[in-house]
C-alpha cells in the first residue's frame, strides 16, 4: 500500500476520486467526496490530498472567492490542518535532530516536495536555509 492509499484508508467515510481537473485546479472537496487532479505528480497528489482533507474537516460552504476574508481564513485553517496531520511538532523536532545537511533529504524521505516542506516548517515558525532555491 502506498502513502496515498494508506492516507485514504484512514478516512473510510470519504469518497476519493482522481481525474483531470480544469485550469490549475489541484483538488476539490464537495460534501464527502474529495477529487484530486490526476495530472499532478505523486508527491503533489499526496500534498493536495492532505489539504483537501483539511477542508473536509474545517471548511464550510463554497470558499472559492478569496476576496472574502472568511474564505481566506478557512483556506488557511485547511492548509494548517493538512500540515499538522502530516507532521506534528514532535515529528518536526525529530527531523531537526536527524538531518543536518539539507531539507531536500527530509522532503525525499517524507515523499513531499521541498516547497511544501518549507510551508509546513514556516507554519511552525522554522526557517530553512534552502527555502528559496526552488
Amino acid at each position: 500500500m502506498n502513502k496515498i492509499e494508506d492516507l485514504m484508508s484512514r478516512f473510510p467515510d470519504i469518497r476519493f476520486e482522481f481525474e483531470p481537473m480544469p485550469g490549475k485546479l489541484c483538488g476539490l472537496n464537495i460534501g464527502n467526496q474529495i477529487t484530486i487532479n490526476e495530472c499532478l505528480s505523486y508527491e503533489e497528489q499526496y500534498q493536495w490530498l492532505t489539504e483537501e482533507l483539511g477542508h473536509y474537516y474545517t471548511s464550510v460552504g463554497d470558499i472559492s472567492d478569496y476576496s472574502v476574508t472568511d474564505n481566506q481564513k478557512q483556506e488557511y485553517r485547511a492548509r494548517k490542518w493538512g500540515y499538522q496531520y502530516l507532521l506534528n511538532e514532535g515529528d518536526i523536532e525529530k527531523l531537526l535532530t536527524k538531518y543536518h545537511e539539507t531539507d531536500y533529504e527530509i522532503a525525499e524521505d517524507l515523499g513531499i516536495q521541498v516547497p511544501f516542506l518549507h510551508e509546513i516548517g514556516f507554519s511552525y515558525g522554522l526557517d530553512y536555509k534552502h527555502a528559496f532555491d526552488y
